[in-house]
């Protein structure tokens, strides 16, 4: 049963097209992984469908009262308070609670013997709401996940603006994972995780029982969690089904045949715009004429470019010494945050 999906989705940044033609679904149990080169709107895709970025065309259907957990790959930069404070936010309403049944316990005290009977009930419903929500399983459950993706006891009173990119995102999982969302949505989730992390948020999402979709560029992550691949290149969203071996596989066998393909209509158009270009005056100019209208109305088989491969030549030392790698002026940044 599809929970969300896009129909013909389009963007472009002022007149230079992201993609187009964009439709997808995802089901209650869908286990993507989305690959795509860098600047192909991997992210954009991402944020439109979570409502957070206008398009230009095309239509999204959400599932009423779908919970999405997003995590995202520059986490927590707005946020305030400490590590711990982020990820406790996902349990506001059982720590309201707690404050309430505190309240309702000692109305129960101070009420009268009419009183009395009403402030029970009052207790005892809250108590149960509590139980249902997880509120007496609530703490070790949170430790079980921040341990879990590497996250230390110590490090989780640090506060947000003195945490690196790594603990805020490793946080910012936490309180995702711990909302046992519909559809659970993470932007490069491996890039801050050591190995340790990475095994563990492996198994989290394979014993994990709903949707999930993940944008990442380790293959070997993809290999163990996702069995099916959505391919954003060239402005087409491509789905496969598969790990993301198979999909390689998939994708060269569907590149060959797109070539092939290809070159026969190169083929005919060279000799169609011969002819045309032969008999364009004369006795059979009439017919030129009409083999160039046909072939204006053909839609030409494109086929995308060969990325470009970086090739890095590092010439060997002797011994390295302590100091292996050593750079100057090096800038880091992404999107306009330096």
């Amino acid at each position: 049963m599809a929970i969300l999906g896009a129909h013909n989705l389009q963007l472009h940044y002022s007149d230079i097209e992201i993609f187009s033609e964009v439709t997808l679904q995802i089901d209650a149990s869908s286990r993507i992984g989305i690959v795509g080169p860098n600047g192909s709107g991997k992210t954009s895709l991402i944020n439109i469908l979570l409502g957070q970025q206008n398009f230009d065309k095309g239509s999204i259907f959400v599932t009423e009262g779908l919970n999405i957990g997003y995590v995202p790959q520059m986490a927590l930069t707005q946020d305030t308070g400490t590590l711990r404070d982020h990820i406790m936010q996902t349990f506001a309403d059982i720590i309201a609670l707690e404050s309430q049944i505190e309240t309702s316990a000692a109305n129960i005290q101070n009420s009268t013997l009419e009183q009395r009977t009403k402030a029970e009930n009052h207790y005892a419903n809250l108590v149960d709401q509590y139980e249902r929500l997880g509120g007496y399983d609530y703490h070790n459950l949170a430790d079980r996940v921040v341990e879990g993706i590497g996250l230390k006891p110590e490090i989780l009173n640090t506060r947000v603006s003195d945490a690196s990119g790594g603990e805020r995102t490793r946080a910012a999982l936490a309180a995702a994972l711990l909302t046992n969302p519909d559809l659970l949505i993470l932007d490069e989730p491996t890039n801050y995780l050591d190995i340790k992390g990475l095994e563990w948020l492996e198994d989290f999402l394979n014993k994990f029982q709903n949707a999930f979709s993940v944008i990442s560029h380790d293959r070997y992550f993809l290999d163990r969690v996702a069995k099916e691949i959505w391919d954003l290149d060239a402005g087409r969203l491509t789905q496969y089904k598969g790990n993301y071996s198979k999909y390689k596989d998939q994708k060269f066998e569907a590149l060959k045949h797109l070539h092939r393909e290809y070159e026969k209509q190169q083929s005919y158009i060279r000799r169609e715009q011969s002819f045309i270009s032969r008999y364009h005056a004369g006795q059979r100019s009439k017919e030129a004429r009409g083999r160039a209208r046909r072939l204006n109305k053909i839609k030409q088989i494109e086929v995308p470019k060969d990325q470009d491969t970086m090739h890095i030549l590092l010439q060997p030392a002797e011994r390295s010494g302590e100091t292996v790698l050593q750079t100057n002026g090096l800038v880091i940044g992404y999107s306009e945050r330096q």
